[in-house]
């Protein structure tokens, strides 16, 4: 197992991405003016920041072969816990740890359902976000109360030059990566990912990489709504809401397989940077709603089908525009024609044979 390659140090697969935000980047200074201005791409800079910091965790939990659905209402309960402190004056300090110790705490429960009952992740973190829809909503009693404190505002929005959300996006990037490529934890989760039950049967901790992954999941969620509380100033219901495909799209697009095993936290910044790029395109040039939902959808499909075939290697499928659409406008009668038909049985052997 641990002599497998990783896919982490592979070029290509790293490189790909990033050559598709180079050329939206081209693709939106060509249409748009002022597209590549400093302040615009400061702004591009600090929206990619949020959902890619939000998507840290998913990136961990899709290369175990899992899925996260709990991130609106973690990001929400996060938004709802720290106004709501700060709304009791609750210092800050203690206001943002005590909103990652729940949600870590909530994703510490995603995993242990996952890991230890053996729930599927589909179910178990689609029913977890019904839970945490209702302790919100029994917390605020429906109206969220209090504003962001200063820091975080400042945190999110502040910044001469580069904003600080981004340059926190950038620490934790490199953090993550360095953990996923370095330490025990990241290898486990590649292995996992790739065959967990010869993982079982090396010997390798799967219950309690699964539990760290959702509970990081969990942090990760927390943080983004913690973060996004800071850039509104308040809190309110369906903060979260925009943010659950997003997480999964930046991560798949950026060519981490969904099946697990296979990707990095580096492709994830680039799959935040392409889908981000890819939007303020649509909304600059007036794209209507409808269209940027079917142009967003289709580029999300799109670009996880060249992830699929460039980036790793699975040429075979190219041959659906070769040779498998002839098989499929190939007239029914030529068909017919091919199949052999067998004599029918007879009752006169005999005189079939001196035939």
């Amino acid at each position: 197992m641990r002599g497998q390659p990783r896919s982490y140090v592979r070029p290509k697969e790293v490189g790909f991405p990033y050559v598709l935000v180079a050329l939206a980047l081209i693709v939106g200074a060509t249409a748009v003016p002022g597209f590549l201005s400093l302040g615009h791409l400061s702004s591009l800079s600090m929206t990619a920041a949020y959902i890619g910091i939000i998507a840290i965790g998913q990136t961990l939990v899709l290369l175990l072969g899992g899925i996260d659905l709990s991130v609106p209402y973690m990001i929400n309960l996060a938004a709802v816990l720290l106004t709501g402190f700060q709304f009791l004056n609750l210092s800050s300090a203690s206001g943002i740890a005590l909103v990652l110790l729940i949600t870590a705490g909530a994703g510490l429960l995603n995993g242990l359902g996952v890991a230890l009952f053996d729930i599927s992740p589909l179910v178990m973190t689609l029913g977890m976000n019904s839970i945490l829809e209702g302790v919100a909503l029994i917390y605020t009693s429906g109206n969220p109360k209090g504003n962001s404190p200063g820091f975080v505002t400042t945190l999110s929005t502040g910044g001469t030059g580069i904003p600080y959300v981004v340059i926190l996006w950038i620490a934790l990037a490199v953090i993550v990566t360095i953990v996923l490529v370095f330490t025990r934890f990241g290898r486990d989760i590649y292995s996992i990912g790739s065959n967990r039950t010869a993982s079982v049967l090396s010997g390798l901790p799967v219950k309690r990489t699964i539990v760290l992954a959702y509970v990081v999941s969990g942090l990760s969620a927390g943080l983004g709504g913690i973060l996004l509380t800071g850039y509104s100033g308040q809190s309110y219901f369906g903060m979260g809401d925009n943010y659950l495909l997003p997480s999964i799209a930046i991560v798949v697009i950026g060519g981490t397989s969904i099946s697990g095993g296979k990707g990095s936290y580096v492709q994830t910044v680039a799959g935040a940077l392409l889908i981000t790029i890819i939007q303020a395109g649509l909304v600059t040039v007036n794209v209507t709603q409808a269209g940027q939902d079917m142009l967003y959808g289709a580029v999300i499909l799109l670009m996880a089908y060249l992830n699929r075939v460039f980036v790793t290697r699975d040429r075979g499928r190219l041959k659906l525009w070769s040779g498998g659409l002839s098989g499929w406008l190939e007239p029914v009668g030529q068909v017919r024609e091919s199949v052999i038909i067998a004599p029918k049985p007879t009752d006169e052997p005999t005189q079939t044979a001196s035939h």
